[in-house]
């Protein structure tokens, strides 16, 4: 007859351990590092939340963004960065068509879209759930354009841009890094992924946008 375990178990020492794959000396030590939550019983002993654990043990195999892939992304917050001090931004004219929320709520999405790539870079989440992710931030971006009386076209010229951004820094990298560190990513592999997931969501943000007749 097979036990049932509930995420508020609480484990001994040793019993963390063994479902860690580590010596139990290696969980004290994280545990006095606070790196592991436990409590103590009234005789001093260890014990670990058995959700604390599995929770540890996803973080552990969940893919970590290489090197190159934060690279990328901190490339592209420095063009973005770079675009907004040197008043780039302000010789288009679609970006004077903006309110305040508008331009936070397109900084806010394009982070996201930016934390969508490192997990493209990461080679750790299926493409179905990328698209999906995709498609949802495309109707956010639609919303936002939408609420704030933002033109569809504007909107998608500043979505376009954006994406350019991050174009130039792909090539950018797979010219700086690619002969030295082949290795690292395979950076026209990654271009494509990266224009393709793009590309899904500009279809959702001007469904979205214009879901109530904007134009």
């Amino acid at each position: 007859m097979s036990t049932m375990h509930t995420g508020d178990e609480w484990l001994s020492l040793s019993e963390a351990a063994e479902m860690l794959g580590i010596h139990p000396a290696t969980v004290r030590l994280r545990a006095d590092r606070n790196e592991i939550p436990a409590r103590r019983t009234s005789g001093g002993h260890r014990r670990f939340r058995r959700a604390d654990i599995e929770s540890r043990l996803r973080q552990e195999v969940e893919p970590k963004p290489r090197p190159a892939a934060q690279l990328l992304v901190q490339s592209v917050l420095g063009r973005v960065r770079f675009a907004f001090t040197d008043g780039t931004l302000n010789t288009f004219s679609w970006y004077a068509h903006f309110n305040d929320a508008a331009r936070e709520g397109y900084r806010s999405l394009g982070r996201r879209v930016l934390e969508l790539l490192l997990r493209v870079l990461a080679d750790g989440t299926s493409e179905d759930e990328l698209r999906s992710q995709a498609v949802q931030l495309g109707k956010a971006y639609g919303t936002i354009t939408r609420e704030s009386l933002v033109p569809v076209a504007d909107a998608v010229r500043a979505f376009l841009y954006f994406r350019s951004l991050v174009d130039e820094s792909v090539l950018q990298l797979a010219e700086v890094r690619g002969i030295r560190d082949h290795q690292d990513i395979p950076w026209a592999e990654s271009l494509y992924q990266i224009q393709t997931l793009t590309n899904e969501i500009l279809p959702a943000l001007i469904e979205a946008a214009q879901a109530n007749g904007q134009k």
